[in-house]
């Protein structure tokens, strides 16, 4: 079968209308052989020339290979259009996504981009995460990457809301090629070190490669890095008296911090930990002999506002740390960068059955292994004055004790605060496995029209384990040590708090000043906690694609395709998890399956040619049928113009509907148990005291049968936090997402090597799912409609009228709303035998707005907003520079990420630190020809050495800024 000359004119039309430079050495010219018809991300349909219908994103294996990158993510995360999904630089305090590569375009999140492999899918990170986990696909195999910035539902189905990032691998290879790649901070930690090797062979109509790839990140340990071992903190200002003076009330520092509960001998505090006075007189820890002494703040304990509760952090510095957590003292135990370790294997290969048919054939299989590490677990131990282990000197600390204004407070029990390494840190390990198989026909059944056939399967297992880990009631008993018959033994106790005899098998603990653990109290209460996950997929799929008829102004190009596809999960957590005996970690088994039979159809239809209008016009439009088990049948569609006014200037215009499917993690997680604020709005004291949204509240309390003069049991009123329960919704519906993009191209014939285009585009998605907890009450009653979702998470007794509990549940509740602009200019020219190119692209963000509950006051502006839950910038941008010639190329890049705000309501009054400035991080790179066969690549990656932005919110910040510092890489391939 005669090979399509793909590379060539996928990047040719890049050229033209990407958004992205690639480089220039892997620029092919077109030949004067005959143009066949080729497929481009974004479309079914094989086209002639070099028009895309949306546009286009593409990197090159040369662009991959001159980054030095290991991971397609380090660079997709680069392009202004995207951001970073989950990372081994971001995931270190996720559980289940330690180590996890997935992108994030437009910052709509990970599950609304849609990652392919060959224009295939790929297999999810894990049984409730359907992103692709761009871990397990080999750098080494990549052709190109081309990437769609809008949505694509209606050529690929569901997910593709944000757009698609279509990962096309080698189809050849000659000989084998080993590549060495290394990295090293400046500092220490976060080392990288990666071996891949390539071979294949072209014989007779066969085609194969095949790629084995090692790699290795070494942990970065927050601590390892000097900006934050000289923190940016924040306190109260106690300049500040009223919320008018023009003075902020809060203020940044720079010297650290400690928290003055916790300590790791344990503490306790004979009064409010809220009060000033307690905390100053009445802490009390332990000295390493046993005695008791007041608890040392360091350099003294911070600010206390007058209008907040009373401030329990302290100033410190490495020769003062003081008794409780230092700064650093949990995030010591925390990674920068989780390591992460993996092995990959890749296989493809192609067979010519005959001159038009051939068989095609891929296989992935990775191992990787991450690991995420966090603080010990904090303690609050209840211990009484008659635990066999309290010495005389407290039992007459606690007697004698006093209040603020000298009175006696004799107390019979303590509260003692610790974290301590004895139980070990909670380190959670990730052992993955995942498998991707496919193979296909494609060829031609006659000269107008094409076929492709294909059936693929992938997995994924994943083990994860929790070390450090402790039995919640275990700890309880072992720490209620009483003396009985002469021995000391974990209390049995009645409901009045008598002790009734000794709980057989308990061994006794002292936490009060403890040191280590026996191995018989190392056996009774820690644990390795351990969850089983595992994900299938199997698709099955069919396209044909050719000419419906012939116009004046050129053929009807259509596609037609049928797919179906099935997605199973299961978790399986240890016996101890699934009874909740483990402090804080309970989970129950899942199994969740959904499938969906899908149909499309697919046409380009050319208006104008050569005409006196222009030179070409072309309609290009797709419709989509899906049908899921679950969520029930629905559509997507795209209407796209693409007018070429001459060979300088063209316009494209897109309208289209996406839609996004739940997960099966939202649709089938199962029961796990949380706690909430308790609240009623329907009792009369709330009722009467409420001056907004009285009359919804009112008409809802009204229809579920509340009477107006409603008093909960004095039972419930005491009953201190609300029970809740997590769980997944099968009543669930696919999300739905409006987008238009309009885009403009110009390459001027007057400055030859001048390429530039533009594009606006938006989003509104609406239905979009959001998870809501106990929020749940208060919005089921605001919206004045007993038949709201909220209403549905929120259960009533219908005997006593009290709240019993409610269901943290997600719901298609919320409304996205995204715009902005895409700029990319790109300039090239020849000097002393070679190529000067320069490249920019840039987004500038328009419109961030969410709103989570769909209400109309719950509009909330997010751009230039900076916090916990979104980071939007304005702009973002990325300058390239190289110099490429015969045997050698130099280059630079300037990443630029637009300052933002910590809230944009924040005035002087808040803080003086809530502008956050701009951050630019600046890489050069040198590659040069050792021989024919041997190639060296050096990268210094932020030459300058610019740490995270020094900002009480963002010093730390490793998701959005280097925190690597100054890192040298060096790249060595070798082609035998």
């Amino acid at each position: 079968m005669k090979k399509l000359n793909l590379v060539s004119l996928a990047i040719k039309s890049a050229l033209m209308l990407a958004t992205v430079s690639v480089s220039q050495n892997s620029i092919a010219e077109i030949n004067n052989e005959k143009i066949e018809r080729i497929s481009v991300t974004g479309s079914k349909i094989k086209r002639i020339g070099i028009t895309s219908p949306t546009p286009v994103i593409v990197i090159s294996s040369e662009d991959l290979a001159q980054a030095g990158v290991t991971n397609i993510n380090d660079l997709l995360a680069e392009l202004p259009s995207g951001e970073v999904g989950l990372s081994p630089d971001s995931t270190n305090g996720y559980i289940y996504a330690n180590g996890l590569n997935t992108y994030n375009l437009r910052g709509l999140g990970s599950e609304r981009t849609l990652v392919l492999v060959d224009g295939k899918r790929f297999i999810g990170a894990g049984p409730t995460n359907p992103a692709v986990d761009l871990n397990n696909i080999p750098a080494s195999m990549i052709e190109r990457v081309e990437v769609i910035t809008g949505g694509a539902s209606a050529v690929y189905g569901a997910d593709a809301v944000a757009g698609v990032v279509n990962i096309i691998t080698k189809k050849s290879h000659q000989g084998i090629s080993v590549q060495l790649d290394t990295s090293k901070p400046q500092q220490t930690g976060g080392e990288k070190h990666a071996i891949s090797l390539v071979g294949g062979f072209e014989f007779s109509g066969f085609n194969f490669v095949t790629s084995v790839e090692y790699t290795k990140n070494e942990a970065l340990k927050k601590m390892d890095r000097d900006f934050f071992r000289t923190p940016v903190e924040s306190h109260f200002n106690p300049a500040n008296t009223t919320n008018s003076d023009l003075i902020p009330r809060r203020i940044s520092h720079n010297f650290g911090e400690g928290y003055g509960l916790y300590a790791s001998q344990g503490n306790f505090v004979l009064g409010s930990t809220r009060d000033g006075w307690a905390l100053d007189n009445r802490n009390y820890t332990f000295d390493p002999d046993g005695s008791i002494r007041l608890f040392d703040y360091g350099l003294g304990r911070l600010y206390d506002h007058p209008s907040e509760n009373a401030s329990v952090y302290y100033a410190s510095n490495g020769d003062n740390l003081g008794d409780g957590i230092p700064h650093g003292g949990t995030n010591q135990y925390q990674y920068f960068n989780s390591p992460l370790e993996r092995a990959n294997f890749a296989t493809s290969l192609s067979y010519d059955i005959s001159q038009d048919h051939e068989f095609t054939s891929s296989i992935y299989y990775t191992q990787s292994k991450g690991t995420g590490l966090s603080s010990p677990t904090f303690y609050q131990h209840s211990i009484t004055t008659d635990n066999a282990f309290m010495s005389d000197e407290m039992k007459n600390l606690l007697a004698n004790n006093t209040n603020e204004a000298g009175e006696a407070d004799a107390k019979e029990s303590i509260t003692l605060f610790q974290m301590t390494p004895v139980f070990g840190n909670r380190e959670y390990e990730q052992n993955r496995e995942a498998l991707n198989f496919n193979f296909g026909f494609n060829g031609a059944i006659n000269d107008n029209w094409n076929y492709d056939l294909y059936a693929q399967y992938g997995s994924n297992e994943n083990n994860s384990k929790w070390f450090g880990e402790v039995f919640e009631q275990n700890i309880a008993n072992a720490v209620d040590a009483v003396e009985l018959n002469g021995n000391i033994v974990c209390a049995d106790r009645n409901n009045d708090g008598e002790v009734i005899g000794a709980i057989s098998g308990c061994t006794p603990l002292n936490v009060m000043n403890l040191q280590s653990l026996t191995q018989a109290q190392s056996d009774y209460l820690v644990t390795v906690a351990r969850n089983d996950r595992s994900s299938k997929m199997s698709a099955y799929g069919a396209t044909v694609d050719g000419v419906l008829y012939e116009l004046p102004a050129g053929d009807i190009a259509a596609a037609f395709s049928v797919e179906y596809r099935k997605n199973t999960a299961k978790t399986r957590p240890s016996e101890d998890m699934q009874n909740g005996t483990i402090f804080g970690n309970s989970s129950d088994p899942m199994d969740g399956e959904m499938s969906v039979k899908e149909v499309s159809a697919e046409f380009s239809v050319p208006l104008l040619a050569d005409s006196e209008w222009g030179k070409s016009l072309t309609l290009d439009t797709a419709i989509r049928y899906m049908d899921y088990s679950v969520t029930g049948s629905d559509n997507a569609w795209k209407l796209g113009l693409n007018y070429e006014v001459n060979d300088e200037l063209k316009f494209r215009a897109t309208r289209s509907k996406s839609v996004r499917a739940p997960t099966l993690g939202e649709l089938f997680n199962t029961r796990s148990v949380t706690y909430g604020t308790r609240t009623d709005p329907c009792t009369a004291v709330n009722l009467a005291a409420r001056d907004i949204k009285a009359a919804q509240v009112k008409a809802v309390c009204e229809a579920q049968g509340v009477p107006t003069d409603f008093r909960p049991s004095d039972q419930w009123l005491d009953g201190g936090s609300i029970i809740g329960y997590v769980e997944g919704n099968t009543e669930l519906k696919n999300e739905t997402s409006n987008d238009y993009t309009f885009g403009i191209v110009y390459s001027p014939k007057s400055v030859e090597g001048l390429d530039m285009t533009l594009d606006y585009w938006t989003f509104e998605i609406e239905g979009a799912l959001e998870t809501f907890g106990d929020e749940s009450i208060n919005l089921c009653y605001e919206s004045g409609d007993p038949d709201s979702p909220f209403c549905a998470n929120v259960n009533r007794n219908k005997t006593t009228n009290e709240i019993d509990n409610f269901y943290e549940r997600p719901l298609n509740a919320a409304v996205w709303n995204r715009s902005g602009i895409d700029f990319d200019a790109k300039y090239k020219f020849d000097v002393q035998g070679g190529i000067v190119s320069f490249g920019f692209v840039g987004t500038y963000n328009l419109e961030a707005d969410y709103n989570a509950t769909g209400e109309a006051d719950a509009v909330e502006v997010q751009l230039g907003e900076y916090n916990d839950d979104h980071n939007y910038t304005r702009i973002k941008t990325r300058l390239t520079a190289r110099y490429q010639a015969e045997g050698y190329f130099i280059g630079a890049i300037v990443n630029y990420r637009h300052g933002t705000k910590r809230d944009l309501d924040g005035t002087i009054e808040t803080s003086n630190y809530n502008d956050i400035a701009s951050y630019t991080r600046a890489d050069v790179q040198a590659g040069f020809d050792i021989s024919e066969d041997f190639v060296l690549t050096a990268r210094i990656r932020n030459v300058f050495d610019k740490a995270p932005t020094r900002n009480p919110y963002t010093f730390d910040d490793g998701q959005y800024f280097d925190v690597y510092g100054r890192t040298l890489a060096l790249t060595a391939k070798y082609n035998f």
